[in-house]
């Protein structure tokens, strides 16, 4: 599993990705984590940038609080209730943003496209 500590709500709280992860959020939103990833990833590039689907984006963050914390056999230092009434949208988006890059480190997905790398030499191309 891949953690990282954030503020949600004011509170310190770890967050987990891991194969637990999935199937927490499948088991929440009943859709595969790989439509909010490919969602939020999209409303983050946009112009200008916007938050995902509210519901979807707290399911997330709660399936990687989830996934951390049974992992360690400990209880959650926050609740569902908590992500949707104490949390603000600078901390949603901290949350999302990382559940992305653990998700990205989980899978071992590169940062960015890989530079071009200069071509040698300045002659005719073979064929």
């Amino acid at each position: 599993m891949i953690h990282e500590e954030i503020t949600l709500a004011g509170k310190p709280v770890t967050l987990g990705y891991c194969y637990a992860t999935e199937i927490a959020y499948k088991d929440l939103s009943g859709e595969d984590i790989a439509a909010i990833i490919q969602e939020t990833i999209a409303c983050v590039n946009a112009q200008p940038a916007r938050m995902p689907d509210a519901k979807r984006s707290i399911y997330l963050v709660l399936a990687a609080i989830m996934a951390y914390y049974q992992s360690q056999d400990k209880d959650a230092p926050i609740k569902d209730t908590d992500l949707m009434n104490d949390t603000t949208p600078l901390e949603l988006g901290t949350a999302l943003g990382t559940v992305i890059n653990l998700w990205a480190k989980f899978y071992n997905i590169p940062k960015g496209e890989p530079a071009e790398k200069p071509q040698k030499g300045k002659g005719k191309a073979k064929n």
